[in-house]
């Protein structure tokens, strides 16, 4: 007999007292949050900031970056200004800091938290407000919170690819003893 699976966010359907469409979006940062959990939580240091070739990004990097933009983004829908704690570039958020994984990762969790409560807060009318984006012409809201979870699972991907190539490296450098 083949043990029951979890069942995935995607299939959780709607959240209880908040738009369906942010239902929809809170289960895709669901999915974000839990594939950092599978990926990134039981990680070394080492393997946490590793950087797999010029370019690329370490998964520490990573989590930060999807903690911060996440927020970034919630603050851009809501045509608030970003307050000064998350005003870091994405260079600097995905910078290699060796701080404790823990550290990252608790904060990436607050920062999820934070979306979490205000996506939970949003009604139709947020939706349609207009915002402006640099130079480019003011886009209804909606897009901007979509953006929030396709940009969390676009990097989750990343933190899942480099997951694999450190194990790989790992047992490359050094293979199982028989």
């Amino acid at each position: 007999m083949q043990t029951p699976t979890r069942l995935p966010p995607f299939l959780r359907g709607d959240i209880e007292g908040v738009h369906p469409l942010v239902s929809v979006w809170l289960r895709n940062l669901e999915e974000v949050s839990q594939t950092v959990d599978k990926w990134a939580a039981d990680l070394s240091p080492e393997g946490f900031w590793w950087v797999p070739a010029p370019e690329a990004n370490a998964i520490g990097g990573l989590v930060r970056h999807i903690g911060i933009s996440s927020v970034r983004l919630y603050y851009r829908g809501i045509g608030q200004e970003i307050p000064e704690a998350y005003r870091l570039l994405p260079p600097e958020q995905l910078r290699v800091t060796h701080e404790p994984p823990a550290a990252v990762l608790e904060e990436f969790r607050g920062n999820l938290r934070l979306v979490w409560e205000g996506l939970c807060r949003l009604t139709q009318d947020d939706f349609e407000a207009l915002r402006s984006w640099g130079d480019f012409a003011p886009v209804r809201a909606i897009y901007v919170f979509d953006h929030i979870a396709a940009h969390a699972q676009h990097h989750a991907g990343q933190i899942i690819t480099t997951r694999k190539l450190w194990e790989s490296l790992e047992t490359h450098l050094y293979p199982p003893r028989l």
